[in-house]
């Protein structure tokens, strides 16, 4: 996973603040760019959590006897599996 850069996290950011602030649902209790900067923090806070959740996964697979090859179904389901695994672990859906 390639990840994004801190500019491109500010503009995430802002395009929901920007988005929020046009609902008549919302209402910004602090300015938009204190709320702004809040998001894009959340934002990379949450990337950084599915890289950890990703690399439990491989040191999982990697501690395995007869564990399959990297870059196989097999391998990706396993995976897809140990990383749902942590989601359920912290309490979270995948």
């Amino acid at each position: 996973m390639v990840r994004p850069s801190r500019d491109r996290l500010n503009h995430l950011g802002r395009d929901l603040v920007d988005a929020l602030a046009r609902s008549r649902a919302v209402v910004l209790l602090k300015d938009r760019e204190a709320v702004q900067q809040a998001v894009a923090q959340a934002l990379a806070d949450e990337l950084r959590r599915e890289e950890e959740r990703e690399a439990s996964a491989r040191r999982r697979i990697s501690a395995m006897r007869g564990a399959p090859r990297a870059n196989t179904k097999e391998y990706e389901e396993l995976f897809r599996k140990f990383v749902e695994e942590e989601y359920l672990r912290e309490g979270l859906d995948s």
